[in-house]
């Protein structure tokens, strides 16, 4: 046999074939997925392998339908029907918009009929639609920001909705710092993107009473400093309340703890301050109690900016005369609502006790006329004067008594009131006249309170005395008296009298004696006794004529009356004697008496007698 060769020219070519669905390829990260199919352009001898890849993983995958190695394979009998991938979308984060990459569909030749080897690769182009957008998120912890001026801090995180390609940076600003802080800034790497930071608020104390103040916390991007794609994000706020600590009032600190001040005039002082700063003036009135005891600074006024420095105010004792102790009296410490900051208005009256010793001692003063009192028995007077020494709650009556009324007398009681206290009252001291020589007798005159008809402040008040001196006006000695103005008695035993007194009372008996200078004319009573009792009772003394048979006329004796010292008071022994002229008048005749023996005279011539008797009628010098 004879062979011929025949050429037949293929017009087969090895290839395949790539249909895109729609005519294109879009996926979006948020993993939704897009196919093509892929058919041989003949038909192989052999299997052949195509594989797919995908330019950028972190944007698109792709799967063959027939295998989960990303390869499709056609057989000598599948060959023209065509076989699909699926690309899926890949969520990288990134905020980078759609991107575009290719997908490469070669024959992996190793696997392939060699007639597919030298078929080129082809590329599908898929866009993978960006679902990242640039952005942050702020979350508040218990879902809200709420701070105290005592400094009390709150939290909100700060998150990026995306990663970035280079660093955000976030400022954190406070629309008022005096009354929240914040921490600032922070920065987001494409590392720790999706860390959430904290932002600390912490409140700040301001001392103005402004209530609770809502500030407003502004999240911002740092273009200058952030990814560009962060450049129009929108600032975030988040609103912060700061609570108020401060309360309108006043701080009152009393020195030493207390007040405490005393008649005499002293002082001692408490400070106050405000609790908290006030946007107007705040004026406060300091009003005593009790302003006859204790007197105040009127008022003080704080402003915006002196309302934490203490003022003072002085407390001042007042005198006020009256027993009354310690006294305490009320400060009172007020806000003035008309002219103060109205957040004061609502606050409270406050108080302080001051105490204010008493300078005021139950007490009376005496005080003598020329500093001393004197009188005389002729019922002379001299007078002093009494006065208290502090005002009594009632009235006060003084008793004034003399030791020796029988030689000064005085007025009594006083009554001193509440109102005539200070005004001296006067004792009047009358000489009383006593008729004893006594010479001046000291008698005390004694001024006492009468407690119970007295205020009970003035019971405890000792005594007071007085020295009165009383000048005596009574003069030892007698007087004596002569009955029809003189004294005449006769010889023939008629008698006349004439009496003696003292002049003034003796402390003891005072005897007199009478002695005649001629008790052959005339005699007398020898003795009289005069004693305290009778002393002003004239006794009589009588005076007797003595017959002395002699012719001498009318005789002229003197009847002396002496003290008999020894047995008289002392006071009487200087007294002088007297005298009393006593006449005696003479009843004797010259002549004679012839006296017959019985009554006639008869003899008789036988010689008988008779007798009769012849004397003198008077004795003959």
């Amino acid at each position: 046999d004879q062979t011929v060769s025949v050429a037949t020219t293929d017009n087969d070519v090895a290839g395949f074939t790539i249909t895109e669905t729609s005519g294109s390829t879009s996926v979006a990260e948020s993993g939704t997925t897009d196919t093509f199919a892929v058919v041989l352009d003949a038909q192989p001898a052999s299997d052949v392998v195509l594989s797919i890849t995908s330019g950028d993983t972190g944007e698109a995958t792709v799967n063959g339908s027939t295998s989960s190695n990303n390869i499709l394979t056609f057989t000598s009998g599948n060959w023209n029907t065509p076989q699909s991938f699926t690309v899926t979308g890949v969520d990288d984060n990134l905020v980078d918009g759609t991107i575009t990459s290719t997908l490469t569909v070669a024959v992996v030749d190793a696997l392939s009929e060699d007639s597919f080897d030298a078929v080129a690769d082809q590329t599908v182009s898929a866009t993978t639609i960006d679902n990242d957008t640039a952005g942050f998120t702020i979350v508040e912890s218990g879902g809200s920001t709420s701070v105290a001026e005592t400094g009390t801090t709150d939290t909100f995180t700060i998150v990026l909705t995306a990663q970035p390609a280079s660093d955000v940076v976030i400022t954190i600003t406070s629309s008022d710092t005096g009354e929240a802080t914040v921490n600032s800034p922070l920065t987001f790497t494409p590392a720790n993107w999706n860390s959430a930071q904290t932002v600390t608020v912490t409140g700040v104390n301001d001392n103005i009473i402004d209530g609770t103040i809502t500030s407003t916390i502004t999240i911002a991007i740092d273009d200058a400093n952030s990814d560009n794609t962060f450049d129009p994000v929108a600032d975030q706020t988040v609103s912060a309340t700061t609570t108020d600590n401060d309360t309108a009032g006043f701080t009152i600190v009393q020195t030493d703890g207390s007040t405490s001040v005393s008649e005499a005039g002293t002082t001692d002082t408490f400070t106050i301050a405000l609790n908290a700063q006030p946007a107007s003036d705040v004026v406060l009135s300091i009003t005593s109690g009790d302003t006859g005891e204790a007197t105040t600074t009127s008022t003080l006024t704080f402003t915006s900016a002196n309302w934490n420095s203490a003022q003072t105010v002085t407390v001042t004792g007042v005198d006020d005369n009256i027993i009354d102790g310690t006294i305490t009296s009320t400060i009172t410490v007020a806000v003035i609502d008309a002219i103060s900051d109205n957040d004061f208005d609502g606050v409270a009256d406050q108080t302080v006790s001051a105490t204010t010793t008493d300078n005021d001692t139950a007490g009376f003063t005496v005080t003598q006329t020329d500093g001393s009192t004197s009188v005389a028995e002729t019922g002379s007077t001299d007078t002093f004067t009494i006065v208290l020494n502090a005002q009594p709650a009632s009235d006060v009556v003084l008793t004034v008594t003399s030791s020796d009324t029988g030689e000064a007398t005085v007025n009594s009681p006083l009554t001193f009131t509440a109102a005539n206290w200070n005004t001296p009252q006067t004792v009047t001291v009358t000489g009383v006249n006593d008729n004893l020589v006594d010479g001046t007798i000291t008698s005390t005159v004694t001024v006492a309170v009468n407690d119970g008809s007295s205020d009970n402040n003035f019971d405890p008040v000792a005594d007071q005395t007085v020295s009165v001196a009383t000048t005596d006006n009574d003069v030892a000695g007698f007087t004596i008296v002569e009955s029809g103005g003189s004294t005449s008695v006769a010889e023939t035993g008629t008698t006349d009298t004439f009496t003696i007194v003292l002049n003034a009372q003796p402390t003891s008996d005072v005897v007199l004696m009478m002695t005649s200078s001629d008790t052959g004319e005339a005699t007398v009573t020898s003795t009289l006794t005069f004693t305290p009792v009778n002393w002003n009772s004239a006794q009589t003394v009588t005076v007797t004529g003595v017959d002395d048979n002699i012719i001498d006329g009318t005789v002229n004796s003197t009847i002396t009356v002496a003290v008999v010292d020894a047995s008289s008071d002392n006071d009487f022994d200087p007294v002088a004697d007297q005298t009393v002229s006593t006449t005696t008048t003479d009843d004797d005749t010259a002549g004679y008496t012839i006296v017959q023996s019985g009554g006639s005279t008869a003899v008789a011539e036988t010689g008988t007698t008779d007798t009769f008797t012849i004397v003198l009628t008077a004795q003959p010098a």
